[in-house]
């Protein structure tokens, strides 16, 4: 027990807990949680630029849309709770409006306003620092019940109820009735969840599933053993030529994007291993990039062989001149993999908030056992593509193995 003494006075905190829970009835105790919570997001709405989503969940396990859903959640509980009750005319109105409730409603308490607005005006581009820490901290992020988020009433129907009332619902209670609460990755931007239902992966996300706001679902992960024998080529005169004071960024980010996906895919195959085995930088010219890519390419189907099973090429996708490293890709594969690129374009485009994506040339295809993937030169924009494709591409170099 913990005491403390002032003068003649002594306190004794357990006692003094006591006496409060004793003396504090819950309906109280519930006003102070919900004045706290109130504070918490007040605290938020006054530092939405120094405080962003990505980092609360990397620290916390949570951010402003779990806020947001856990508003959503006691608004289903509160009405399961009052459906149990001989409920008056006003209280099955409480009751309706609680099972309207969507994001949209949640999420302007929390944010202050529409959550585009807020991102707009706040949301920051994330680093490849701040999502690999993100993806590190995946384990203690907040896990949300979609089936239980969902609205229960339909806009239509609580429309139907305002006007066969004439009540003059507050159309801001109705307005998100087909609700779009269904992330489990809640730095992810939420308008783009209301476009499709959603469901999760664990690149950053749980696997399994794959949020639809991002278009498809992840397939589970491969079984067995399997051993990624990663190249890295990065194509730009620059580059080769030691004109950028920080020196190449992209193939780095490549390199490091790789391992924070393979750590996610890890967690569900502890057989699956990768590691980066050839780095190199060339200029833009299409017999450099041919002569690396031949170079490093698997020819027999071997695990043990010291060449790569998956190569990316970073750079060079573009429409300079100069931008040669899809015709070099093309020369020298024996097929094409023609639906890939243009499906990672669009998701990163439609849903990665890389709108220049889809200007990407970039080709993706095979020689011999190794998978050739060509990444734009952009270091966030080639990141972002690795995460996304290689609980994709995993499949892929099991099949050329099997």
């Amino acid at each position: 027990v913990t005491t403390h003494t002032h003068h003649t006075m002594t306190i004794n905190v357990d006692a003094n807990l006591s006496y409060c829970k004793a003396h504090i009835p819950n309906e109280t105790w519930t006003q102070l949680q919900a004045g706290a919570f109130q504070s918490l997001i007040e605290h938020l709405q006054q530092r939405s630029d120094e405080v962003q989503n990505i980092d609360l969940m990397t620290i916390s396990g949570f951010c402003r849309n779990c806020l947001a859903k856990w508003l959503v959640l006691e608004a289903r509980k509160l009405a399961k709770e009052m459906k149990d009750t001989n409920a008056t005319k006003e209280q099955n109105n409480i009751i309706n409006a609680l099972d309207a409730m969507g994001y949209d409603d949640a999420a302007y308490e929390v944010y202050g306003c529409e959550y585009p607005k807020w991102k707009k005006r706040h949301a920051k581009k994330a680093s490849v620092e701040q999502m690999q820490k993100y993806n590190d901290s995946s384990d203690i992020h907040a896990k949300h019940e979609k089936e239980v988020l969902k609205p229960v009433l339909s806009k239509e129907v609580v429309e139907r109820l305002a006007i066969k009332e004439n009540e003059g619902t507050d159309k801001a209670c109705i307005k998100q009735a087909s609700g779009s609460l269904l992330s489990d990755v809640c730095c992810e931007d939420v308008e783009n969840l209301e476009k499709k239902e959603e469901v999760t992966n664990n690149n950053g996300m749980k696997e399994g599933a794959r949020e639809k706001s991002s278009g498809f679902n992840i397939p589970p992960s491969v079984i067995g053993k399997l051993n990624l024998n990663v190249g890295i080529l990065t194509v730009s005169d620059r580059a080769s030529n030691n004109q950028y004071e920080t020196g190449d960024l992209s193939g780095p980010a490549v390199a490091s994007a790789f391992q924070t996906a393979l750590n996610s895919l890890q967690k569900a195959n502890s057989l699956l291993r990768g590691s980066v085995v050839n780095k190199m930088i060339v200029s833009d010219e299409k017999s450099q990039i041919c002569d690396v890519l031949t170079s490093w390419s698997r020819t027999v189907s071997s695990s043990e062989s010291p060449t790569c099973n998956l190569i990316f090429t970073t750079g060079g996708t573009g429409f300079s001149r100069r931008d040669v490293t899809p015709e070099a890709t093309l020369s020298i594969i024996d097929c094409e993999c023609r639906g890939f690129m243009p499906f990672i374009s669009n998701e990163c485009a439609t849903f990665g908030n890389q709108p220049l994506a889809a200007l990407s040339r970039g080709v993706c295809g095979l020689r011999g056992q190794t998978i050739i993937m060509n990444l734009p030169g952009n270091p966030a924009g080639a990141a972002q593509i690795v995460g996304l494709a290689l609980p994709l591409i995993v499949h892929a170099v099991k099949d050329l193995e099997s």
